[in-house]
């Protein structure tokens, strides 16, 4: 891993294909693409048992969640697809219309969104905040591809976007989203070159912004006392980790089997969404929650692999920010329910229920398999 990132680190310049180099287009990466399909169809194999219970129980309906995830995954497949033979550097074309429509966009769900725990969210069926995700990969990778220093007019209007997409999640609250946004944002100015002394500052900036969140934010205080001590108040703030603990625990070295969990019968709060790492671990057991584990960091190398070899230094950060906030967004996610993380609301990317997630999901890594087909092939390693 350190190399991987040393080797970011060590292009003070724009990557550029020496003359003795041609780029050549490839098939996808096949691994890459036989892992995705594996946590697709994990994924929809986990909302199929955990989300039973909850469907009936608010539509009548014990097939409601998985059907209406299964159309997502077809939606998100065809996104996917299209990405693929879309070529990844073309995207700078249309990333500065998009951020604008994405701005009114989260301005509109914080004025007329569907508010739903405390927050404005959802806004026409959807989460805009999701597809800030990859427009905020593609701004930062464009800023440090392009300019070659911090105070570049250039760079700064990228940051400035970033920033102000960024307020406009947090200000939902979506401190979460925020998170994962800000964190993907300094783990790509590390390996883009940025110096040690800004990425602190940021880094403090980053924090300060969060604590004061959380310490205006009276449901978020209470996530943060309720995983430091859950049993002070087990009915309460901690009654969501405690059942997921349950969950976890009784499933042992090989689980109780698929579709059997206790927990999912309404005991085990978001059992389909934030918490559905604790079902699969009460289902398969410690032997099923290794296999996942093993896929989701089978997924991440490759995917820095396919960041190493990229044609040029736009397609390297793309690929690294791209499988950075996934794995990133998993590591969240299976930390709360594990009870390493306080409760945030983070989905299990192509794991938990979410439509929009979903799609997003495929989309960037439609694009992260289309930046795998561009390759370097040296055409003559003898000239002088």
């Amino acid at each position: 891993m350190y190399s991987k990132i040393m080797y970011y680190r060590s292009s003070k310049k724009a990557k550029s294909t020496p003359s003795n180099f041609e780029t050549i287009v490839s098939p996808v990466d096949t691994s890459l693409l036989l892992i995705i399909c594996l946590l697709s169809i994990i994924g929809l194999m986990a909302v199929l048992s955990a989300s039973s219970s909850y469907g009936f129980s608010d539509q009548g309906d014990y097939f409601y969640y998985f059907k209406k995830q299964f159309v997502s995954f077809i939606v998100g497949f065809i996104f996917m697809g299209f990405f693929i033979r879309f070529n990844y550097k073309k995207l700078r074309q249309y990333i500065k219309p998009v951020s604008m429509v994405l701005l009114v966009l989260l301005v509109c769900t914080m004025i007329m969104g569907r508010v739903a725990f405390g927050a404005s969210r959802w806004f026409l069926g959807m989460q805009p905040s999701e597809l800030a995700k990859p427009i905020c990969i593609i701004l930062m990778a464009m800023g440090l591809s392009e300019c070659k220093k911090i105070v570049d007019p250039l760079f700064m209007s990228k940051i400035g976007t970033i920033l102000a997409l960024a307020a406009l999640i947090l200000l939902q609250p979506n401190l979460s989203m925020f998170i994962i946004i800000m964190v993907t944002m300094l783990a790509m100015c590390f390996v883009g070159g940025i110096s040690f002394s800004l990425l602190f500052s940021g880094c403090v900036s980053f924090l300060s912004i969060a604590v004061l969140s959380i310490m205006h934010k009276a449901y978020q205080s209470a996530r943060i006392t309720g995983w430091l001590d859950p049993w002070s108040d087990p009915n309460g703030k901690g009654y969501n980790l405690i059942q997921s603990w349950y969950a976890i625990s009784s499933g042992g070295i090989f689980g109780v089997g698929f579709g059997a969990s206790k927990q999912k019968l309404l005991w085990l709060p978001f059992g389909y969404t934030d918490f559905i790492f604790a079902v699969i671990a009460e289902e398969f057991g410690f032997l099923g929650c290794l296999f996942l584990l093993g896929i989701l960091i089978a997924f991440i190398h490759s995917g820095f692999m396919v960041a190493k070899r990229a044609s040029d230094r736009f397609g390297s950060l793309l690929a690294f920010g791209i499988t950075f906030m996934i794995g990133f967004q998993a590591f969240i996610n299976i930390g709360v329910a594990t009870g390493v993380l306080p409760a945030t609301g983070v989905t299990l990317p192509l794991i938990s229920y979410g439509g929009t997630s979903v799609v997003v999901t495929m989309a960037m890594i439609g694009i992260l398999l289309n930046i795998s087909r561009y390759k370097i092939k040296r055409i003559n390693p003898y000239v002088k």
